[in-house]
């Protein structure tokens, strides 16, 4: 069975690359995003957990309408709710409500070895396979000695009675141990991998950091075959560290660094169907005041660690590189720290205002639906509707469209 998907993953690819050479080779811009709607999710705790100060980390189960989704930060439990339509409306109150459908569960201390490096942030979540394959990491790994980094649930479909098996470990550590996204086109040809994995500086302590997005060619057939405690071979094609960053200048107190910074997160990585682009998405901050650490900034706010001076300098953001230069780092003509993104820079959602003029609501998750080309992208704080004490996240669905440029909607618009 291996060795047939492995022939006809050949054979698909090669008739896209004859048939669709030419647009394999063009390259995605923001502009080809086009906006489908908003949903927010009803309040309430559900089992072990609740939506409020959420991971956020999801994945989307079309097929069902379903999401998957972690919910409070300190519980790191995995709920699902059922997908309302989405809407366009321009207010919140207006939007439709997802319900819970299955009540939050801890996942991490399930597996049958248990969770011995005590693993406690759910960092990127995908379904391959008909499994649910979940990476994970300590959010304070001090000395970045921990090689656990992924699990997979069978039987996602009820979670309370899924066999959750794992640890497993990825060969990138940490620096891969995020998001999990399908390789297309070219690319495909090139390696055995089928996946792409890939994280960001998006927890402390940066020496263990990819320190700006990163891409690593997974094949998913050893995950499924291999021994808990195995290593998961995975090649990087992009992928930095603290000696080579994306940025060195990640205060900006240059001023001109409008790339990455010490504030950056990325939650999605993927190569857009059709064209020769990997696009990234999350939020960055402090491109236009600088960066301070445990600093007030000009709310009076005291930060905790690294934050932007000026608390509203901070935005949703996007970068894009090209697939040919993995390809170079593949034929060994580049190293992953050398590429550059060819287009980046901020990318204004809906519901990102807020009506008192606080800081914008940035994304805190993202996903990606390989079977529809859907993002979903998981805004934080924005739905303040529901309780005094706690926000909730609102969940924005785009289509990819290269190709036809659609107009942006009244309340979307990219910079």
């Amino acid at each position: 069975m291996k060795s047939l998907r492995v022939l006809l993953a050949v054979f698909v690819v090669s008739l896209f690359s004859i048939s669709s050479g030419a647009i394999a080779s063009s390259m995605f811009s923001i502009e080809d995003l086009s906006y489908e709607g908003a949903v927010r999710f009803k309040d309430g705790v559900y089992g072990e957990s609740r939506l409020g100060f959420a991971n956020g980390t999801f994945a989307v189960d079309s097929k069902n309408n379903l999401i998957y989704i972690v919910g409070h930060q300190n519980d790191q439990a995995v709920g699902v709710y059922g997908l309302a339509e989405f809407s366009k409306a321009e207010s919140i109150a207006e939007l439709p409500m997802s319900r819970n459908v299955q009540p939050f569960i801890d996942i991490l201390d399930r597996a049958a070895s248990g969770n011995p490096h005590d693993l406690d942030r759910i960092t990127g979540m995908a379904f391959i396979e008909d499994n649910l394959v979940l990476n994970a990491a300590r959010y304070y790994d001090a000395g970045g000695s921990i090689t656990d980094t992924t699990l997979v649930i069978e039987g996602y479909q009820d979670l309370k009675n899924s066999e959750v098996s794992g640890f497993y470990s990825l060969e990138g550590r940490v620096h891969a141990a995020g998001w999990m996204t399908p390789i297309s086109g070219p690319l495909r040809l090139k390696t055995s991998a089928d996946y792409i994995f890939g994280f960001a500086s998006n927890l402390p302590i940066n020496l263990r950091n990819s320190m700006g997005p990163s891409a690593f060619a997974v094949n998913t057939d050893d995950l499924f075959n291999i021994q808990p405690g195995q290593i998961i071979s995975s090649t990087a094609l992009l992928d930095f560290s603290v000696e080579n960053q994306l940025r060195d200048d990640h205060y900006n107190e240059s001023g001109t660094n409008d790339v990455w910074t010490e504030v950056s997160k990325a939650f999605v990585g993927l190569i857009i169907p059709g064209t020769n682009t990997y696009a990234v998405f999350g939020f960055s901050a402090g491109h236009e005041y600088g960066v301070g650490y445990k600093i007030v900034q000009d709310t009076g706010n005291t930060c905790g660690g690294a934050c932007p001076k000026v608390a509203s300098d901070r935005y949703n953001y996007y970068w894009l590189w090209d697939v040919d230069d993995f390809i170079d780092v593949l034929d060994g003509n580049k190293e992953p720290h050398e590429l550059e993104p060819y287009e980046y820079g901020r990318l204004n959602l809906p519901f990102e205002i807020n009506a008192d003029g606080s800081a914008p609501n940035v994304m805190m998750a993202a996903n990606y639906d390989p079977d529809n080309q859907k993002l979903y992208f998981l805004i934080g704080d924005a739905d303040r509707l529901q309780s005094r004490f706690e926000s909730l996240p609102i969940l924005l669905r785009y289509s990819i469209n290269f190709g036809s440029r659609p107009g942006a909607p009244s309340n979307v618009s990219v910079e």
